[in-house]
Formats: C-alpha cells, sequence, structure tokens
C-alpha cells in the first residue's frame, strides 16, 4: 500500500469501519510509515479532544453515541 491509498482509508480506520483485509493493510503501512503514522496519531487525537470536550449533558444524544462508538 502506497501512502496516498492509505490517507484514502485512514478515517475508516480510525473509526474501525474497514473490514479485516484492509485494518491489516493500512496498520502494516503505519508501523512502516512514519508519516502517515503521524497523521494516524493526529487524528485519534483530534478524535479524542472531540470526545474529552464534548459536554455529555448538551451534546444530542446521536452525537454522544457516535463518538462512544468511534472512540470506544
Amino acid at each position: 500500500m502506497n501512502c496516498g491509498k492509505c490517507l484514502e482509508k485512514l478515517e475508516g480506520f480510525v473509526d474501525r469501519e474497514l473490514n479485516e483485509g484492509e485494518m491489516a493493510e493500512v496498520r502494516q503501512h503505519l508501523s512502516d510509515c512514519a508519516p502517515c503514522e503521524d497523521l494516524f496519531d493526529l487524528q485519534v487525537g483530534m478524535k479524542r479532544l472531540v470526545k474529552r470536550c464534548c459536554d455529555q449533558s448538551t451534546a444530542p444524544a446521536q452525537l454522544r453515541e457516535r463518538l462512544s462508538q468511534i472512540l470506544g
């Protein structure tokens, strides 16, 4: 997998929306490519920040549920 293909699939990888084969390909690429791994880390960090900053009492239930699914 090249960097362009990895970046196309990165959001799906972060959100665990890819099939097992695609997940494995992206995981392998990330282990071999520091720039793509940095972008992965950035996306994960952004999602965690959104989760932490999203007040549970005021966020719509659908958003809270989706964030919970994505971020575990």
